[in-house]
């Protein structure tokens, strides 16, 4: 038997990991496993290339982890291959299949679907197909022969048994790569419109030697960045604090990325969040108690503000996730939970609307909720009794709005700022900004939803425009240059953390060489000029607008930003030393860099800027 797992991704990226296929791999008998292909797949080819791919192998059996984002075109191409191989055994898994297992094999045309944890099911499987032996009473697998019967999801009872797909090399890693890293499965809570749970509370971490083995060799294989699969890595605490101990001895430089919960946040867990490379994201979804009951979730807002101002006073970036169509809410509430979480000055809010997944006690509950949703993926909800169709629309707007402004527009540092000198809400300033995006002479209606095209370099000089417009018309004239000056400063600190570093150079040409040779900006360097001093804007940056101008002389400054050894580096620059950098450009030679500086302090300050790496050689 040939068995081909192949997963379609959201997009490349570094999270398109084929995790699921991985760990069904990695569990199977050597005589399968050795005959066991895992295969990428990615939405933008076409079918006829899909198709090609996944028949070249000429599989007996292709096995398909099937998500929220993948199931219609999975589901399409297995009725396809059913028409051209009549013979080919298609099996899917995963959280659709596991939540909607009849309608699956039925959409699909399949031979059946695995429910739950596959390692549990996937060897059994093989093993009766290969003997040709009956499927149907399998547990955990439900047979198109008998799609009637009742389907227990199948759970590994011991994850301890369970072989590591990283440390038996069925996925393979590469240096500067990203990695999904599962350390834990279940969920100690099982709110209303979460799958994670499956209908089971309680979470099950995975041997602790497993997870110090895998972290050694993502640390010997010069892995960048982890994605840590745990709904609520801190629940209980001490779960969460052994995790972060063991990241912090064991691989400091990778930066990770964690789910919490933010009721388990105490001092001594953002101490240990600080000690290493992180991103934490916290699931806010709503700031009403009244409106989390019902959802089986809690909220204590003066917990909350605690938990998540310890995390800014360690220097912990965090992010917050909102949902706006939950049952009971509507327009008025979702402003109130956006205002609720901008306050807390989050790095990140991510903004969702209500989705009503399969198997989850929201889905079940659909019409005591009052609502409705889409009966096919994304299963998006389409009506809510206390939310107009005309409120979704706009707090769709609002969320592209947020995402634009706010986090693609790196305005985490200076937003509040500027609603308090506007005299406004973030959620009024943002509404704002949406219905002046749309205006034809800006952006457009299209522009504003579609909000994956935006590039940051794009959204600063409308961020300028905007906030200029604003404070003209509240008659605050005066603070349009401090205002420009401290967005200009914030997106440039936020997009230097993310360059990469500004290494010295190795050796310096000399003199004669040093003149020939053309050379260009780095760019992983920025220099920037601002209405203000440079140093006075670090040092007021989070006091009111007003205070920065009564405070501040209106001086021209020039600033550099880089990174270097992981830090940034933010450096007022002399004039003419700023200027020669940026003459600099996309490549002039040293002697044309030097034609407007005194011969001795030019050739001293183009020497300095190649040691440094500021300039580096045209190629």
């Amino acid at each position: 038997m040939r068995i081909l797992l192949p997963t379609l991704h959201v997009r490349p990226s570094a999270q398109a990991i084929p995790l699921a296929a991985g760990c069904l791999k990695a569990c199977l008998p050597k005589k399968f496993r050795d005959n066991t292909q895992l295969l990428d797949l990615f939405p933008e080819q076409s079918d006829a290339e899909l198709l090609q791919l996944l028949l070249v192998p000429q599989p007996t059996i292709i096995a398909f982890p099937l998500y929220l984002w993948n199931r219609r075109r999975i589901l399409a191409l297995c009725r396809r291959l059913r028409q051209q191989k009549p013979d080919l055994i298609l099996l899917a898994g995963g959280p659709e299949a596991s939540a909607d297992g009849r309608k699956v094999i039925a959409e699909g045309e399949l031979d059946g679907v695995i429910c739950g944890e596959g390692e549990a099911v996937f060897p059994q499987l093989l093993t009766a197909l290969a003997k040709q032996q009956p499927t149907t009473d399998i547990p955990g697998f439900l047979a198109a022969q008998n799609p009637q019967r009742d389907c227990q999801a199948a759970i590994c009872s011991d994850l301890a048994t369970l072989p590591s797909p990283w440390l038996q090399k069925d996925l393979t890693l590469q240096p500067d790569t990203g990695v999904l890293w599962e350390v834990a499965r279940g969920c100690r809570f099982n709110c209303a419109f979460c799958y994670d749970a499956k209908g089971r509370q309680g979470v099950r971490p995975l041997p602790m030697e497993r997870l110090r083995a895998e972290l050694q060799l993502f640390v010997s294989k010069q892995v960048s960045q982890v994605w840590i699969l745990d709904s609520t890595f801190n629940a209980p605490p001490q779960r969460g604090k052994q995790l972060l101990r063991l990241l912090i001895e064991k691989a400091p430089q990778i930066h990770f990325h964690l789910e919490a919960k933010a009721d388990f946040l105490d001092r001594e867990t953002a101490e240990l969040l600080a000690q290493i490379s992180c991103s934490v994201q916290i699931g806010l979804q709503s700031a009403d108690p009244a409106i989390l009951k019902p959802m089986h979730r809690s909220f204590d807002q003066r917990k909350m503000k605690q938990s998540l101002q310890q995390l800014s006073r360690a220097g912990v970036t965090f992010g917050l996730d909102l949902i706006y169509g939950l049952p009971g809410d509507n327009l008025a509430g979702f402003k109130q939970s956006l205002d609720f979480a901008l306050q807390q000055q989050p790095n990140q809010v991510d903004i969702f609307p209500l989705a009503v997944l399969p198997g989850t006690d929201l889905y079940q509950r659909q019409e005591t909720f009052g609502i409705s949703a889409q009966q096919e993926p994304p299963y998006l909800i389409k009506t809510n009794r206390s939310y107009p169709r005309n409120d979704f629309h706009t707090s769709r707007e609002l969320a592209s709005a947020t995402d634009i402004f706010y986090n693609r527009g790196r305005a985490v540092g200076v937003f509040l700022l500027l609603c308090s000198a506007l005299k406004t809400t973030p959620s009024r300033l943002l509404e704002t900004f949406a219905k002046w995006l749309k205006k034809p002479s800006q952006a457009g209606q299209e522009a504003l939803t579609a909000v994956e095209q935006w590039q940051p370099k794009q959204i600063l000089p409308l961020q300028q425009n905007f906030i200029a417009e604003q404070l003209r018309k509240a008659n605050k004239k005066m603070l349009l240059r401090a205002a420009a000056d401290l967005l200009n400063y914030h997106f440039l600190c936020a997009e230097t953390l993310l360059a990469d570093d500004c290494l010295p150079s190795g050796t310096l040409p000399s003199k004669k060489q040093l003149r020939k040779t053309y050379w260009k900006l780095n760019p992983q360097v920025r220099i920037e000029k601002f209405n203000y001093a440079l140093d006075g804007l670090e040092m007021l940056g989070g006091q009111p607008l007003e205070l920065l101008v009564r405070q501040l002389p209106a001086e021209i400054s020039y600033g550099i930003f880089l990174r270097r050894q992981g830090e940034i580096l933010i450096e007022a620059l002399q004039e003419d030393f700023a200027r020669m950098l940026l003459g600099a450009g996309t490549g002039k030679s040293g002697q044309q860099l030097l034609r407007e500086l005194p011969p001795a302090e030019g050739e001293e300050l183009l020497r300095f800027a190649v040691a440094e790496g500021l300039l580096i050689p045209l190629s």
